[in-house]
């Protein structure tokens, strides 16, 4: 049971951090063309106009969603260690300490998660809207809580994992 779990949480991390990275891109393109319009309007005295409104609030939702995308995938990831500190330890102390601080990661996430799915409710039963593009806030939060849902998730599952051992070796 528990490494059908491993496995399905980690194959939706892994789905995510796709997600992360096309959103990256869409960030990028929409900078060089919000650029390229901006210039092109400036360059031809206003004559030739083909900017648009919202362009700054699509860098910082694609920004905002790449980031907590790439979050659940990362979480067990390349975690910042002092090796001055930790070199003496054995496997198993060290093993236990990434467990310990994965684990507290993925609460840290549902925390956040909570917090996030109570704005969507907020956000639901007042209409907030987004200021540029008029879009309701409340899918947005929506979809972080979900993104932070999963990073939860992972950060428990992954801690725990750590904590046993050789199980999470296994699955990989």
């Amino acid at each position: 049971m528990m490494k059908w779990l491993i496995k399905a949480v980690d194959g939706l991390a892994l789905v995510l951090y796709w997600i992360s990275g096309f959103l990256l891109v869409v960030m990028m393109l929409s900078v060089v063309f919000d650029v390229v319009s901006r210039g092109l309007f400036a360059a031809t005295d206003g004559n030739v106009d083909i900017t648009f409104v919202g362009g700054i609030e699509l860098v910082k939702y694609s920004l905002l969603f790449s980031m907590l995308c790439a979050f659940p995938y990362a979480v067990d990831k390349g975690q910042i260690v002092v090796d001055l500190f930790t070199q003496g330890w054995s496997d198993r102390t060290q093993r236990w300490t990434d467990g310990f601080y994965t684990l507290c990661f993925g609460i840290f996430g549902g925390l956040l998660c909570w917090r996030f799915a109570l704005a969507g409710e907020e956000a639901e039963m007042s209409g907030e809207l987004t200021q540029d593009l008029l879009m309701p806030m409340s899918p947005i939060y929506w979809v972080a809580s979900f993104a932070l849902a999963v990073l939860a998730l992972r950060g428990v599952v992954s801690g725990l994992a750590q904590w046993v051992g050789p199980l999470k070796e296994a699955n990989r």
